[in-house]
């Protein structure tokens, strides 16, 4: 019997709805997301920086969104929303986890400019998170928080990019030359894990930029996006860990930065430094 769980980097866990951030004097150490560099750092990497947000729907006037290599913060009056995202040279995703002080409601927040941008472009004076055609907000260089109690201090200033930060964000390997970019379009629908079919293993992709799926006992769900180039990304949420006979689909999801269809039509999922993640028939 196997056990598939999600990769620690990419798996959200929502068990605690208004988690603080730490403390400490010194910011925490983040692991590389990919073992070694892929080929040659992707356009993300100028988005790990401390902006000012405008043109957000429901933001005021003093937000600041500080995006680290492996998480963000959300600034507002009412103290701090956290989370992790992704991107690559054109995709951004992001997903929120938790919130600290007036901002951590009952429940998990959500904050629905954020969540729904897929794609990010630069600007003259800094960048915008687009949806679609659609600007969702937009990012410039403008001051900075004042310090909370419940925060380092340091979380109010610009991240410094390491080289491990470097390492999350190097552009994915190309695709092999037999296999051919996947789109939107093409995605669209529900794909198997055809050698495991017993426990029906599947992902279905949706329109909206959802996903709902399973490893064939544990179900998870998440976005995701792919550009014309084939770069995939996605994000996935919390799981069981129930024992089975499966295909961790979620997990290849969570990893793939590139996804490309071969000439009978299956979908090939390969992580930033081109080894192949998994294979899924429509």
């Amino acid at each position: 019997m196997k056990r598939f769980a999600l990769p620690a980097v990419a798996v959200l866990l929502l068990s605690g709805c208004a988690s603080q951030p730490p403390v400490d004097d010194e910011p925490p150490a983040s692991p590389p997301m990919f073992a070694e560099p892929g080929v040659g750092e992707s356009d993300a990497l100028g988005l790990v920086n401390l902006w000012r947000v405008s043109d957000a729907e429901g933001e005021g006037d003093e937000t600041w969104l500080r995006l680290d290599a492996n998480e963000f913060q959300l600034w507002r009056d009412c103290g701090m929303i956290m989370g992790s995202w992704r991107a690559s040279n054109e995709l951004f995703l992001a997903s929120v986890d938790s919130a600290s002080g007036e901002c951590a409601p009952a429940s998990v927040p959500t904050v629905e400019w954020l969540e729904s941008a897929t794609a990010f472009a630069q600007t003259a004076d800094g960048y915008q998170l687009l949806s679609g055609d659609q600007t969702v907000a937009s990012l410039t260089i403008d001051g900075s928080p004042e310090p909370i109690d419940t925060a380092a201090e340091f979380y109010t200033q610009p991240p410094e990019i390491t080289d491990e930060g470097r390492a999350r964000f190097a552009a994915p390997a190309p695709l092999p030359d037999e296999l051919e970019p996947a789109t939107a379009d093409a995605l669209d629908g529900v794909w198997v894990a055809g050698s495991v079919a017993s426990t029906e293993p599947h992902v279905a992709f949706n329109a909206d930029n959802t996903w709902t799926g399973s490893d064939g006992c544990n179900g998870g769900s998440g976005r995701w996006a792919v550009s014309g180039s084939g770069e995939f990304l996605a994000t996935s949420g919390p799981s069981t860990l129930i024992f089975c006979e499966g295909a961790p689909i979620p997990s290849w999801l969570a990893q793939s930065a590139s996804a490309g269809l071969d000439p009978d039509g299956l979908l090939h999922l390969f992580d930033a430094v081109g080894a192949e993640l998994g294979v899924l028939t429509r």
